[in-house]
This record gives structure tokens, sequence and C-alpha cells, in this order.
């Protein structure tokens, strides 16, 4: 049994008080214990990574300096990223094949952010004002705070650890009390790797405890959180109370909308991976089937059949294509919303409860339901597994009004071999990311992040480490001031 600690100035601290469990998903058996932090551990690590902001190497680094850290990182992981599979896999249950793909790439992020961070310089500013010249400087906030969630941990704190760090931030991490290993190991790493001792802290424990006391802390600079539209509604509040910039990215009921005339193989593929991929723990998840009239049976025949030989096991097992829920409270969940939805009225054309009953550990299938209408809450809240909702659409404009007939606005998916209504259809849909004939790309030059209940703001992109700067405007005067009253 081991018992990870809250890992601050280059190492992790001795711990004496509660501490939570960490249960394998695969099992239900716990596995390992996560310290639970407090307000004392929050304090510490902020003031940590604000002393290390302030004083020592990362401070007086330049930008060349951090990005050849970076590099050092990027190295290090290229080399070592195995050492971080199996504790990801046991925290939050995700399939062996998904979290190597995943980590085997985990050095380009950071790699990609080093050569960024070379490119950043102060640019001169146009002005219209005779005598004086202006640039802008970009300078990091300082301490940022980064909340992660527990289904794909290291994935997503790569997204906000390297940019961040690449403006020349100091980060203090909280990463989901569901799934906190793979985080503290990381920064093992990367403090091996030469990341100077304060820069990147990890403290774990409860949101409420731990992850408000880090946001609302007064050293805190900005915040930057990836989970449920609840918690960042949390977040958003403790950091308007430090008026705190904050980047939500967080959850999604994201359609697929598919015509007649698509590539049924490839929508076919396409809506598998959406929503079954993770077992539909992704936030970009396509949940949400939106049909044209004509084609929905013959589709719908095709995915379930395709549905029903996906192998149910391990996550630990590399011919595992459906592994575990991340917890017991998030199966309970999704359990619930399946009965609601039966309830409800919808059809169930294939039951992942029924398919995975009896098995130990947090399972349920790939689940489909017909007949779904906007004002089920199936249709309405976001479930986070793999359960897909279906309707049909007779023309455009209904296909994108059912696609807008949603709180959230993540992603989208839209399937047509027509270029132009593909085009005209994924303008018309309000998401932050429409894939048209292809779902889930993703790179650190274009950004990711959602409208309405998705949350705000933009990570990774071209603007990237510039959002993690504030920009200083220094003005020089080249003629003498006048005297303002001759």
């Amino acid at each position: 049994m081991k018992t990870y600690s809250p890992f601050i100035s280059g190492a992790f601290v001795d711990w004496d008080g509660e501490t939570l469990p960490s249960v394998d998903p695969a099992t239900g058996q716990m596995w390992s214990t996560i310290a639970r932090g407090d307000t004392q551990t929050a304090d510490m690590a902020i003031r940590d990574a604000d002393q290390a902001f302030r004083s020592g190497p990362w401070a007086k680094a330049g930008s060349a300096e951090r990005a050849d850290m970076l590099d050092c990182l990027a190295d290090m992981l290229e080399t070592r990223w195995e050492d971080l599979v199996t504790p990801e896999i046991r925290d939050n249950g995700k399939r062996i094949t998904e979290v190597r793909g995943q980590f085997a790439g985990l050095h380009s992020w950071f790699r990609f952010f080093a050569t960024e961070a070379r490119k950043l310089r102060s640019e001169p500013q146009a002005n219209s004002i005779p005598g004086v010249h202006s640039v802008g400087h970009f300078r990091p906030y300082g301490v940022v705070v980064a909340i992660t969630p527990w289904n794909s941990p290291l994935m997503i704190l790569a997204w906000k650890l390297a940019p961040a760090l690449a403006a020349g931030n100091t980060v203090v991490v909280k990463p989901s009390e569901m799934a906190s290993a793979s985080t503290l190991e990381f920064a093992r790493l990367a403090h091996e790797a030469g990341l100077p001792p304060g820069v990147l802290n990890v403290v774990t424990g409860l949101g409420h405890e731990v992850g408000e006391a880090l946001v609302r802390h007064p050293l805190t600079r900005k915040v930057t959180f990836t989970g449920s539209d609840r918690g960042g509604r949390k977040v958003a509040e403790a950091a308007s109370a430090g008026v705190i910039p904050a980047v939500l990215e967080l959850g999604g009921k994201s359609p697929q909308v598919v015509f007649a005339d698509c590539d049924m193989d490839n929508a076919v593929n396409g809506i598998l991976s959406g929503i079954f991929l993770s077992n539909g723990q992704t936030c970009v998840a396509g949940s949400r089937l939106i049909v044209e009239a004509g084609l929905k049976d013959r589709l719908l025949s095709r995915l379930i059949d395709r549905a029903r030989t996906l192998q149910v096991g391990d996550p630990m097992d590399p011919d595992t294509q459906v592994a575990p829920l991340a917890n017991e409270p998030h199966l309970q969940k999704v359990t619930a919303m399946i009965e609601r939805a039966k309830a409800d009225g919808a059809i169930c054309l294939l039951d992942g409860t029924a398919t995975t009953a009896g098995r130990n550990g947090f399972y349920i299938g790939p689940t489909v339901f017909d007949d779904v209408t906007p004002g089920m809450q199936l249709w309405r809240e976001e479930v986070f597994g793999p359960v897909l909702a279906v309707t049909s659409f007779t023309t455009e404009d209904e296909a994108i009004a059912l696609a807008n007939d949603s709180h959230y606005g993540l992603a989208a998916g839209v399937w047509t071999t027509d270029a132009d209504k593909g085009a005209r259809v994924a303008e018309a849909i309000e998401a932050g990311t429409v894939y048209i004939n292809h779902y889930r790309s993703v790179d650190p030059a274009c950004p990711i992040g959602g409208v309405k209940l998705s949350g705000y703001g933009r990570e990774l992109g071209p603007d990237a480490i510039r959002d993690f700067c504030q920009v200083k405007s220094i003005w020089t005067g080249t003629k003498p001031v006048p005297d303002p009253f001759p």
C-alpha cells in the first residue's frame, strides 16, 4: 500500500495527517492513499511557489533558459514516460492502450512550448502620439493554480503546465482527489529533470478544503480549471473574490450531426470514437447523436452491431476495449441516469448495465438510447459515461436547432460529403470546437475551450503563452516634454 504526500519545493513532504483512499476501478479495492491536504498545506505550497518566482534560478532565467529546462523535462519524459502509466490506470481505470498512446507523446507538449518560449519577446506598439514610442513586454503572472480532473490527469496537466512554465510562471497543481498518483509521480520526474524547487508544487486533498484555499490565496495570480460546470462556478466565485483571472474548461453535451449523404463507415467510426473511447469520460464526448431520419435505422443498426463486439475487461490488458468507470460515485451517477432515461420513455437499444452485470469493479458497457427528446434529462445533462442519446431530423435548420438546444457548447461533429453544407453547419453550431468528418483531434497549436456552460477562456493555441502573461507597456519620450502650463 503506497502513501502519497504533497510535493513541495522539489520533495515529498513528511505527512502524518489524514489521508484519502485511492481505489482501483477495475477491482473496487484500495491500492494507495493520498494526503488530505488543508489550508496550511495550500499556504505552504503557494508561498514556496511565490518564492521560486521571485528569487532563485527560475526567477533569474530568461525565456531561452526556461525553454532549455522544458526541453530537459521533455527528454526525461521521452525515456521515463512508462513509469507514469500504471499509477494513472490504477487511479482512474483508463485502458492501457489509451494511456500509453497519450504518454508516449507527453513530451511533445513541453517540446512545443519550449520552442514557443524562445519566440517570446517584447514588441513595439503602434501609437499616434508624437515624440514617444511604446513597447509591450510580456510578463508572467506569478503563481498559477492549476486544478485538474480525474479522467486524463497528466494529459490535461500538460496542456496547462507547459505554456504556464514557458511564460515564466510557477505552478501549484491541485489534482482530483480521485486520481492524484500520476501527477505526483510526474512532479518527481520533473524535479529530477532539473526543474528548480518550487516551480511545480502539488497539493492533494478535497476541493472545498484545499482547492478553495489555493484559489483564494492572496499570492495566487491566475487559475486554470478543468472539470464540471458545478465545480467551475465555485472556482469562478472564489477567483472573483481576489479579482483573479480564471480559465474554465467545463462540461459538454456535444452533438454529432449526421447527414444522409455521409460516408457511413467514417461516421460510425467517428461516433464510436466520440462516445465510447475512454468509456465516454471525456469533456468532448459526442453524447447526442442527431441523425437524418432516412439514415437513422441503418446507422444505428451498424453502430450497435459494432458496439456489441467491444471487449470489456481489465484496463491493464491491451486487448480490452471497454474499461471501468473511474470511481464508484461516478458509477452510481451514470447508472441512475440510465434508469432515469428508461423511466422518461427513451428506448434502450443497448444496455451497458446488463452487459457488465456481475463484474467486480465499476463497469458499464456501451449504452444507446433512441427517441430521446430535448426535454429529457439524458438530452440536457452531461452523463460523462458511455451513454449515447439519439434523435432524428428532417431539415438542415432542424439539425442545427437540435444541436444548439443545450446549455453546453464545448465541441460538435458534422458528418457529410457535401463540403459546403459541412462548413455552413459547423459555422452555425454554438461550440468552441467543431469537427467535420472526424472527431477528437487535439494539437498544441490549436485552441481548446467552450461557450455557454462549457466555460470561458482558451487553452493551447498560438496565444497560449501570452494567455499566461500580462502585457506591460513602457513608453519612452524621444523629444523634450513641453511646459504643461506656459
